[in-house]
């Protein structure tokens, strides 16, 4: 059987237009991937490899492989402490947008 050639991101594109939770959890999925790939950007620029990261901050190379391969999203406290070892800080800013609490429905 032969396989059919699908372009996905059309799909996507089209799932995010049509259906507004959809597109509500995919902007959420997306900035903890924009997050994965700012800390691996930084990592590497300081030229370092996983391991030298994780000896670091005391953690194992495995949690920082399976952060960065997106496997596993790690505790706040190893969060930070891999942002501190790359030279990143987490800033936390009021949403401007909305008046309401944010209770996202992601569940990592």
């Amino acid at each position: 059987m032969a396989f059919e050639k699908i372009n996905a991101q059309k799909i996507v594109e089209h799932k995010i237009r049509s259906d507004e939770q959809f597109e509500k959890a995919y902007k959420e999925v997306e900035q903890v991937y924009g997050l994965i790939r700012e800390v691996v950007r930084a990592r590497k620029e300081k030229g370092l490899t996983q391991k030298e990261l994780a000896d670091m901050i005391g953690v194992k190379q495995q949690v920082i492989s399976r952060f960065e391969c997106e496997r596993h999203i790690p505790t706040l406290d190893n969060f930070i402490s891999i942002l501190g070892g790359v030279g990143l800080t987490l800033k936390i800013e009021r949403n401007a947008d909305t008046d309401q609490e944010y209770c996202g429905t992601t569940r990592y």
